[in-house]
């Protein structure tokens, strides 16, 4: 006879593992009607699947949030750009206006210094604003990723439904980001 301690120990290895009713009847030595019966009365699968919900909704979070941390280091960075550059071009700026009139040849050197660290900035602020357009872009595939998981995620849990509570798993991906 099947004792309450082996009920308790079928549903947490069902619940915890991606194992089917019929695998856990086998591999626990209990007849797969009994397993059902408790997978029915005790609305095993529902727990499941509020489990796993919670695990595709853990690592949405977690994979935006890194994402949002990422693009504030960009955003930080283009701003810092940006500030130099406004400075370097106000300097530039009363050069060209002729506050510097009387400048020897190693002044001269030292604006066209100037002037290539601007170029330079202006370069490195291309590319930040470049790098942020890919990590939006590559955001966008990852919720279009994430959402098509869930959408496989209730299709499984449909049929799991409809096959009266046969085992559905999460995908290694989905299941690497919930951890």
């Amino acid at each position: 006879m099947c004792s309450e301690t082996d009920k308790i120990k079928a549903k947490q290895r069902y619940l915890t593992e991606s194992i089917s009713l019929k695998a856990l009847s086998e591999e626990m030595g209990i007849p797969l009607s009994k397993v059902k019966a408790w997978c029915r009365k005790e609305e095993w699968t529902k727990e499941k699947a509020s489990i796993e919900d919670q695990a595709f909704k853990k690592a949405a979070v977690k994979a935006v949030n890194k994402k949002a941390r990422e693009l504030c280091k960009l955003l930080e960075a283009s701003d810092e750009l940006e500030k130099a550059l406004l400075l370097a071009a106000k300097a530039f700026s009363a050069y060209l206006e002729g506050e510097g009139g009387s400048e020897t040849l190693t002044d001269k050197k030292t604006w066209a210094d100037n002037l290539n660290h601007i170029v330079a900035a202006i370069g490195k602020q291309a590319e930040t604003r470049m790098m942020l357009s890919g990590i939006m872009a590559k955001d966008e595939e990852e919720k279009i990723a994430l959402m098509r998981r869930k959408q496989n995620l209730e299709e499984r849990k449909e049929q799991q439904e409809a096959s009266g509570g046969m085992s559905i798993t999460m995908d290694k991906e989905t299941e690497e980001l919930a951890q």
